[in-house]
This record gives C-alpha cells, structure tokens and sequence, in this order.
C-alpha cells in the first residue's frame, strides 16, 4: 500500500508538470507563429516591393510607372493602390464575414477590396525585362498602328522560330501578350498589349540591312486599353517597347470560408469593377491581417503616415502620368517604401490562454493586454482596443526602390 500511494504521488507529481510544460510549449508556439507570418510576409514583399522597377536604365530621367496610383480607362481615371479602405471607396462596399468557430471567435467586418484599414498596392516588376527599339518615325498614339522592331533570336532557323520567340519574350497567352510598355528618352509612356492577331507573319528574317524583323499591328490607345493617368502623352523617337514586367497588386482580405486572413496577390492592374473581392487575387499568406505602405521622398519626407506629408486627396501619393505635371509629393518622385506587415497566430487554445493576461481589459494607457491588431503607420486601434484572442506581431521594412537611387 505505501508503495502504490508512494507511485501515485510520483505520477501525479509527473503529469502535473508533464502538463505544465505542454501546456507552456504550446503557449511558446503561438507565440512565435505571428512573427514567423510576420517575416515570411515582409521578406515575400520586399522581393517586389524592392525590385519595382520602370527600367529606366536607358532614360535620362525617372520613368513614373513604377508604382501604380492610378491608370485610365476608356477616359475614366481608375484607382489602383488604396491606403486605410473603409467600405466607402467608389465601387467598395462593407463586407461582413460570418463567425465560424473555432477559427474566429465572432464576425468580422470587412471590405469587398480588402480588409478594414489596410492597404493595396499595384507595382510594376521586371520578372524577364527587356526592350527593343521601335523603327522611327513613331506614329501618334491611335488604333491599328503598324510598329516595327529588331527582333533577330530565332531569325538563325526561321522566321516562324523568330515569330515564336518574340511571342515568348512579350508573354503571350495564346489570346494576347502581357500588358507591355512604351517607353521614350524623355520618360513619357504608354501601355500597350498585342492581339494574336497583331503579330504579323511578314517573313522578316531576311532584313539584314535595315533590321526590321518583327512587325506588329497594335492599339497604342483605345477605349478598352489601360492608359496612363490623365491620358497619354505623346512619345518621341527614339522609342522602345519594354517586355518582361508583371503588374502585380497586393492586398490583405479575410477568407469567407476559413475566416482567416490572408496575403494576397493578382497578376494584373487592380480593378475596382471585378476585384470586389472577385476571383483573379491568389492567397500567398495566412493570417497576415494588415498591410501598411508609407512612401519616401528625396528629402526625407515619409508620406502616407499619421504625422507629416499630406498623401493625395484619396490617401495615397497623386499621380499625374506623363500628360500631367508631377507636383513634389508625385509618387513618380518616390525613392523607397517603408511598409509594415501584421502576423497573426491562429486562436489560441485554452491551455494557451490560461498562460497569458487575455482576459484582461482596460484603455490603452493602463491595459497589459496586448491581444489586440497593434497600430501600424496611419492604422490606429480604438482605445479600448477591440481585444481578441490571438497574438500578433508587426514587422516593418525600409527599401529603396533599386532603379530611382544613383547606380541603381
């Protein structure tokens, strides 16, 4: 009998601190989720948001189209990248997304762009760049207009290998290319994308004197084309078409199904008409749940953040594109980003909670609670937070955009 009760004292004593020690391993876990989304998020992000590029190599000023605010189409100016979305941008509206225990804990308010207070951002970014001089006289900017180019890869087998080669080079799809770029010395542009049946079959190969081997039909302007903000300018020779770049939006929304949050991306101009929330965004992250860009200027300014230089009248830099003039704060005059990424844990489990001050409330001067989203540039908590049971983490990085610094 002393022996059994002596083993049942020892077992008791052993599970108690077997359970104490899971229960503290479980509590470390949670703890370190959030900074592990947190960082895999920043260091996904900074890949783009640092190689955002207008391939201004060859230009003697910036080009403007590295970060896209805005583009027009079919004479309407389109907002691409948002700061804080409410609910009421034009074409948004708020969205509500069910309680679905156990992954969230009650229902959560949202936008059909993107998560309450967070941002969108539509860059520019070389995956494969390059570019090729279109055979003056360029034409003004129109329907149908003939381009002529050096295009001699696949000219050493065939015209249809050289066909096939420039087909590759400009992404097309089977239906069109990519949306692609014309670009000047002065640092005017123009989108342009080419229809399959745009790629002419002239047998050019044979041009060993002029060098004219590729020649494509395009619409350099029209109602169903991306332009640049406030129109169009005209190009002046020499001129290029600049291949290789993906336009690339990022935003953060909350699954309808999981409740989870999540990074996501479109290869594509964000669009207020079908990305609401539309299907054409692809989850990267979970449980990333803000998004926050501030944008740096050549004198130090930060806009875009709750203390100094005013942003545009919808929350992000104006952008005036080649036919308008570039006031100082133009994001065509932005040399870096500064953004922030908020990490989330998943909903922490009882014996996680019972190790943690979750339960306790009060204004953000005295409160001890820090299960609540931390504020992040201009996104600020409500004082009282709204408490939650999650941790969270913010991790922030600096980056100068490569191709605006000298010898970049």
């Amino acid at each position: 009998m002393v022996s059994l009760l002596i083993l049942v004292i020892v077992l008791i004593v052993a599970m108690t601190m077997l359970f104490q020690m899971r229960a503290f391993a479980e509590r470390q876990q949670y703890f370190m989720l959030p900074r592990q989304a947190a960082r895999r998020a920043t260091d996904y992000l900074s890949y783009y948001f640092a190689g955002a590029s207008d391939l201004n190599y060859f230009s003697a000023t910036l080009s403007p189209n590295a970060l896209i605010m805005y583009y027009s189409l079919g004479g309407n100016l389109i907002q691409a990248s948002y700061n804080n979305l409410t609910g009421t941008e034009t074409g948004n509206a708020s969205r509500v997304v069910a309680a679905n225990p156990p992954a969230i804990p009650a229902a959560i308010t949202s936008t059909n762009f993107g998560d309450v207070g967070t941002d969108i951002l539509t860059i520019v970014a070389p995956f494969n760049p390059s570019r090729y001089q279109v055979f003056a006289p360029f034409p003004a900017l129109g329907l149908g207009k003939d381009l002529f180019l050096n295009f001699r890869v696949g000219c050493a087998t065939s015209d249809a290998d050289n066909q096939a080669a420039f087909k590759a080079a400009t992404g097309f799809d089977g239906t069109q290319s990519a949306l692609l770029m014309l670009v000047d010395n002065s640092g005017s542009w123009a989108y342009v994308r080419i229809p399959s049946t745009g790629y002419q079959t002239d047998s050019l190969c044979s041009d060993t004197s002029t060098f004219q081997n590729i020649h494509v039909t395009v619409d350099t302007a029209s109602p169903t084309l991306p332009a640049p903000p406030n129109g169009g300018a005209g190009l002046s020779d020499p001129v290029y078409l600049v291949a290789g770049l993906q336009m690339i939006s990022f935003r953060v929304l909350t699954d309808a199904v999981d409740g989870v949050p999540k990074l996501q991306q479109k290869l594509g101009l964000f669009d207020p008409a079908t990305d609401n929330p539309g299907t054409d965004f692809t989850n990267v992250l979970e449980n990333v749940e803000d998004l926050q860009v501030a944008y740096m200027y050549p004198k130090g300014e930060i806009s875009n953040t709750k203390s100094n230089t005013p942003a545009g009248p919808n929350g992000v830099p104006p952008q005036a594109g080649p036919g308008g003039t570039p006031s100082e704060f133009d994001v065509s005059n932005a040399i870096g980003l500064r953004f922030s990424v908020t990490g989330r844990s998943p909903l922490l489990p009882l014996a996680a909670r019972q190790m943690t001050n979750v339960d306790v409330k009060g204004p953000l001067a005295t409160t001890k609670n820090l299960h609540f989203r931390p504020a992040s540039e201009d996104h600020l908590p409500t004082d009282p937070p709204q408490y939650d049971q999650f941790d969270h983490y913010r991790a922030t990085a600096t980056l100068m955009l490569r191709n605006r610094t000298p010898r970049g």
